[in-house]
């Protein structure tokens, strides 16, 4: 569910995480392509509309009204009020807090996934979100897998519900 994923990203702190962990040594990406001409900086040109417009209904309207920005905790209580709004678009698709935890309205079901790791270094990035996570009620476990053949099969079968990868990408398409 987009709105669920979406919620996920609001309780990542990517500002608390570059400070703390990276130095500041991070800017946050706010395109796949950020930082050239190909990135997504402003509303959609009347040339990009052109093309656009026989999309409309197959692609997000935000894409032709919005210009996208990630969540920030920046602002004074920024994580308070990002983890608010997380709260808020995980209740509008039904899950609601029972008993201490995030359920399924109509079904019972905990929210609850595993975030799946290559090495036991990556933990420090994690357990700070999983903390976020815990506040709204999600339940996270964490699995170090070292083993290289054993963490590539779970990727291959897809037998993972979260993992941290990076995407190296160049200035023009076609590589990735």
């Amino acid at each position: 569910n987009k709105n669920v994923r979406k919620a996920l990203t609001y309780a990542f702190d990517f500002e608390w995480s570059n400070r703390n962990l990276f130095y500041n040594a991070y800017t946050r990406t706010k395109s796949y392509f950020d930082n050239s001409e190909l990135s997504s900086q402003s509303l959609p040109s009347e040339k990009e509309l052109a093309i656009l417009k026989k999309y409309r209904g197959k692609v997000p309207e935000e894409v032709f009204n919005t210009i996208f920005t990630p969540p920030d905790t920046n602002d004074e209580n920024g994580l308070r009020k990002n983890l608010r709004t997380a709260r808020r678009l995980l209740k509008n698709e039904g899950w609601v807090i029972k008993n201490d935890v995030l359920t399924k309205k109509d079904t019972g079901e905990i929210f609850k996934f595993e975030i799946l790791l290559r090495s036991a270094l990556f933990e420090r990035i994690v357990l700070p979100m999983k903390r976020n996570l815990t506040k709204l009620g999600i339940e996270v476990s964490i699995r170090t897998v070292q083993d290289d053949s054993q963490y590539m099969r779970r990727l291959e079968d897809f037998d993972y519900d979260m993992i941290v990868v990076n995407y190296g990408s160049i200035i023009s398409p076609g590589n990735e």
